[in-house]
């Protein structure tokens, strides 16, 4: 399998596992989701100005941001809410556990593979990837407590909002 397939592959499979997710459960965990892959579009974007890695190969028209920002990353944080969520010590393993398979045997894969040179430690990123899953998990809880509703309460879908009533001509 050549790079390219690899890369395109991290981007269509995760998003055909969405299939097999209630409708309810995308709904919840998406917005924790998308503020993880912006987090993580963030942290490579400072990584690579930074110099911690150098995207060597990547998919039009993804040039700097690595295709796992907007798939695998993104759909792996609905599904490790929708099975961990509200036991935070089996959200914690899971995401240790993830992310050290990512830290030190993925991404590994990906350099010897040439898409990627990552030239700070498996520790390093694994410390990050950790930081980020404390602040996603503490989002999480904000955006389904009551001072989500309380500071920002026209904030809400519009599926979740009222329909205004057609005025009648009737007494």
């Amino acid at each position: 399998m050549n790079n390219q397939t690899l890369l395109w592959a991290s981007i269509i499979l995760p998003w055909l596992s969405i299939v097999f997710l209630k409708k309810e459960d995308l709904q919840r965990y998406m917005p924790v989701a998308l503020l993880g892959s912006l987090i993580t579009i963030i942290f490579m974007e400072v990584g690579i100005t930074l110099g911690w890695w150098v995207p060597q190969e990547n998919i039009f028209p993804l040039i700097n941001i690595p295709p796992l920002s907007y798939s695998t990353y993104l759909i792996g944080i609905i599904w490790i809410f929708k099975f961990t969520y509200r036991n935070f010590l089996k959200y914690l393993a899971t995401n240790l556990i993830i992310d050290t398979v990512l830290s030190f045997v993925i991404l590994r894969w990906f350099i010897q593979r040439g898409i990627v040179d990552i030239y700070i430690s498996g520790l390093e990123m694994l410390f990050l990837s950790t930081i980020i899953a404390f602040a996603l998990y503490a989002y999480q809880i904000w955006q389904e407590s009551d001072a989500a509703v309380k500071i920002a309460p026209d904030l809400q879908p519009a599926a979740s909002k009222p329909l205004h009533e057609e005025p009648t001509d009737k007494p």
